[in-house]
């Protein structure tokens, strides 16, 4: 971000909402790791889950929500050129 924005880090709405969902994701593989117990670590770590599926519908309607720092949704028709719809056609098959 410092070459184009001129700063490491901007309290941007949508980064700031991907960024709540990484320390969600360390928290449950921390809670994870914190019980000796499997059942019980299972447990705290699915209601932190839970807390944090909330999040990601802010997510991903914060290119809608916010226009700030990055582009809007592009709603446009996108089309693939014919010569290469088979392949990716194939190649997606084929993974």
């Amino acid at each position: 971000g410092k070459p184009m924005w001129g700063t490491w880090w901007v309290w941007d709405a949508r980064l700031t909402s991907e960024l709540v969902l990484l320390f969600l994701y360390a928290g449950v593989i921390a809670l994870w790791h914190a019980f000796d117990d499997r059942k019980m670590a299972g447990r705290a770590a699915g209601i932190l889950v839970l807390v944090g599926v909330v999040n990601l519908p802010v997510i991903h309607y914060s290119v809608e929500w916010w226009n700030t720092l990055h582009q809007g949704s592009t709603r446009m028709q996108q089309s693939i050129d014919p010569a290469m719809r088979s392949p990716l056609r194939w190649a997606i098959a084929g993974f």
